[in-house]
């Protein structure tokens, strides 16, 4: 018998029943406010070129990321974030769309957790990009519609965060620590 011929790997876990409806209405309801606000359904592929996420702005460390070789030898990841595939698509296939693009994903990412951090290595993410619109109206069109999805999700209880990099840039740069200390920080 093969050793883990019956087991699921490590941060993952099959869903059964009940949590497959649970999990089809969430995201058929998500989808039904996502087209009600004018945005348009894009499914990136499940296999990306590591390029895509290599790189600082992608914010994710390589070691975190499911990496493998196609079959020319080049480095391939298991799509671990939404964002970036979508930005490709908008700089590339969408590059002369009317502007703003309003897009909305539901598909699976895979990510690395750590061992007995309680975080799966394969989740559903969904959420929203608004490209090429700015300025306070957009910001709270984002900001609304992420608060109406975390109601639609029937969490209840959840704390949604709004932070900047230059926010943090700016509390950096006013303390005027050496190096050392800001990374110490960071």
């Amino acid at each position: 018998m093969n050793k883990y011929e019956k087991m699921t790997p490590q941060g993952t876990r099959d869903l059964l029943f009940e949590e497959c409806d649970i999990r089809r209405n969430i995201e058929t309801g998500l989808s039904a406010m996502f087209k009600s606000r004018g945005y348009k359904k894009v499914i990136t592929p499940t296999l990306e070129f590591f390029d895509v996420f290599n790189r600082p702005s992608a914010g994710m460390k390589p070691e975190d990321i499911y990496i493998l070789p196609d079959y020319a030898g080049r480095l391939m990841v298991l799509r671990p974030d939404s964002t970036m595939p979508i930005a490709r698509i908008a700089a590339t296939r969408l590059r002369n769309a009317d502007l703003p693009l309003r897009l909305y994903y539901n598909q699976r990412v895979f990510r690395r957790a750590k061992s007995y951090s309680g975080h799966s290595d394969e989740a559903t993410q969904s959420g929203i990009e608004l490209i090429g619109s700015n300025g306070l109206s957009a910001d709270l069109e984002v900001i609304v519609t992420a608060l109406d999805a975390l109601e639609r999700c029937g969490t209840g209880d959840f704390r949604l965060e709004i932070c900047h990099a230059g926010f943090y840039k700016a509390l950096i740069g006013s303390l005027r620590a050496d190096k050392e200390k800001t990374e110490a920080i960071s």
